[in-house]
């Protein structure tokens, strides 16, 4: 079985209209829709915004549906500044930027106990979703995603961002999916539509590409699901 999460509805919607044989349900206090994408098995999770809703809801499909990996899907803000909306990224590795235990000898992003920055994603489902964007004529970059919980809406932050982590664009799940899969070993991708630049112009282009670029994410995600080897 695949899991799919995704933050809110918009980016849940082309993925659960995908899906035949579709039924909804309530596992660990996680609302799911499980259904049959290409002939895979699919269970689908409308996670909330946020580190923490996000990894409740990768727990939740690991422990109670036994997922074979899981996927991320939304939108983010453009860190690099040769992304522009409505282009896709996807992760080859994710990290949490808010998170500084720096005082106590820690690496800045770096969780203590989990011994390292980074969470890198499969590499096999980062190679199929670039495959699968490229067949959909959507510009994609493979690279870093990092997440926190903050919308970047500053040139500065947005800058300091990049200069440190050398992300390509930031958003507010991706890394806590990681986590929690690496703790599982379980593989993971991260899929995002840029929907803004993560500057101060955030709200007037988040309004104007946020429903392109959260179907783009989903597009690519549904496509990757039904050539993915069935178990």
């Amino acid at each position: 079985m695949i899991g799919v999460i995704a933050a809110l509805p918009e980016e849940a919607a082309v993925i659960a209209g995908a899906m035949r044989e579709s039924r909804a349900s309530r596992s660990a206090g996680v609302a799911v829709t499980c259904g049959i994408i290409g002939g895979r098995e699919v269970v689908l999770a409308q996670s909330g915004v946020g580190k923490v809703n996000a990894a409740l809801c990768a727990q939740a499909l690991i422990s109670v549906y036994a997922v074979d990996c899981v996927i991320n899907v939304g939108v983010a803000g453009a860190l690099d500044r040769r992304l522009t909306a409505g282009q896709l990224v996807v992760a080859k590795d994710c990290v949490q930027y808010d998170v500084d235990a720096t005082a106590a000898g820690f690496d800045l992003g770096e969780v203590p106990g989990m011994r390292q920055v980074a969470y890198t994603a499969a590499p096999n489902l980062v190679a199929l979703a670039e495959a699968v964007a490229h067949k959909l004529n959507v510009t994609t970059r493979i690279g870093r995603v990092l997440t926190g919980d903050r919308v970047v809406a500053s040139a500065a932050l947005k800058q300091a961002l990049a200069d440190h982590f050398g992300g390509l664009c930031a958003e507010m799940e991706g890394a806590a999916v990681g986590q929690v899969a690496a703790v599982n070993q379980v593989p993971f991708a991260v899929i995002r539509g840029i929907s803004d630049l993560a500057d101060e112009a955030l709200n007037e282009a988040y309004q104007t590409h946020y429903a392109r670029a959260a179907v783009s994410a989903g597009l690519v995600a549904a496509a990757m699901i039904a050539l993915m080897p069935v178990h």
